[in-house]
């Protein structure tokens, strides 16, 4: 009987130490904030979950670069300066962001038939040269694309390295793909419904724009370069405008 009690004793230690083992991984598996790989200072490549890949027939013609129009981006650009939407005729101006980084692309559609390419949130794209910043779309950005045809955009992203260079017409950028950072992902799932897309403000609401973007930027910066984001940024996020154009299936 003794026998047996001290072995159900044994299997009752073991048993705990066990889980505490797989308490103190999972402690230890769990991603820092400001230790990201690729971001902020952390040193290190931009981690994805699969490589970005174009739908059939379309293809990017010539390679990503800073945009060369936007103004106010470049190597020498001040904290928060105001993003202007630009009237150009006639490049659309899509994505969230870029008072750091604005990109120019341009899409090119071999087929005879109109498809969509779709930037998904959390998609991060790496600068080619050293001491400038990597950008993220922190949500789904459609670009439509005639058949037999191309398009031109401007993109808006996030930055994700703070303290670097924003983007530069000399500097080019090649897309990743979709981050493995789970606190990046969480905070693209806050942001899923969000009015935030450049595009759906008018030139009048630029002022707005800037504002909750500046305020997002900073967020971002918290996970890439800080401590995380507290509930006071849950709560801005929170109580941002949905998207006016959605629509449940």
């Amino acid at each position: 009987m003794k026998k047996i009690k001290f072995l159900f004793v044994a299997l009752l230690c073991v048993s705990i130490a066990l889980v505490s083992c797989q308490k103190d991984d999972s402690k230890s598996n769990k991603e820092e904030p400001g230790k990201i790989p690729g971001m902020g200072n952390a040193g290190g490549k931009l981690e994805v979950v699969a490589p970005f890949v174009l739908p059939d027939g379309i293809s990017l013609v010539g390679e990503i670069r800073g945009s060369s129009e936007d103004p106010g981006v470049g190597n020498n650009r001040p904290y928060g300066m105001d993003v202007i939407k630009l009237k150009s005729d006639y490049i659309p101006t899509l994505g969230s962001g870029g008072q750091w980084l604005a990109l120019d692309l341009i899409f090119a559609n071999a087929t005879s038939v109109n498809q969509d390419v779709v930037i998904p949130a959390g998609c991060v794209f790496e600068a080619q040269e050293d001491g400038y910043q990597h950008g993220i779309a922190l949500q789904d950005v459609r670009i439509h694309v005639l058949g037999n045809d191309q398009i031109q955009i401007k993109l808006y992203l996030y930055c994700i390295n703070k303290g670097m260079e924003g983007s530069s017409s000399v500097v080019t950028y090649v897309v990743r793909g979709v981050s493995t950072s789970e606190w990046i992902m969480k905070l693209t799932e806050a942001l899923e419904y969000k009015m935030i897309d450049v595009s759906e403000f008018s030139p009048e609401e630029m002022d707005e724009y800037n504002r909750i973007t500046n305020a997002i930027q900073d967020i971002l910066w918290g996970i890439t370069n800080g401590y995380g984001v507290n509930d006071r940024d849950w709560d801005f996020i929170n109580a941002l405008r949905d998207k006016i154009n959605d629509v449940s299936p």
